[in-house]
């Protein structure tokens, strides 16, 4: 199965950095996380169009600062996207990224249904 995320490697947070990235969502719903090194990798999951600060976590958890730690908190995120697309669904990074998904584009419609 594809991954949904290209994560940078183990190196990149074992040096201190942090990342964040998402998938847009259909409804302004978007699937985001971010990973911020400490003590331990803190994992954080939100939903929707706002930035971090301004949005509710849906989950988080924490790993160890190793490999295997890195390589569970990867998984985690794939899992966690996983249960969020049960319920909703990607944008389709063809259509950019302020359209509209193409049931509600006029220009996307069946040609059996009149305008």
């Amino acid at each position: 199965m594809e991954k949904a995320f290209k994560i940078p490697e183990f190196e990149y947070f074992e040096m201190g950095g942090k990342y964040s990235g998402n998938k847009r969502g259909t409804k302004q719903d978007d699937f985001n996380f971010r990973f911020t090194p400490k003590e331990k990798l803190l994992a954080q999951i939100w939903y929707g169009i706002n930035c971090f600060e301004k949005s509710e976590l849906v989950s988080e958890a924490e790993f160890d600062i190793t490999r295997e730690g890195y390589h569970a908190a990867c998984d985690w995120v794939e899992e966690q996207v996983q249960v969020w697309l049960g319920e909703h669904k990607f944008l389709s990074p063809d259509l950019g990224i302020w359209s509209k998904p193409p049931e509600e584009n006029p220009w996307e419609r069946k040609a059996d249904k009149t305008i």
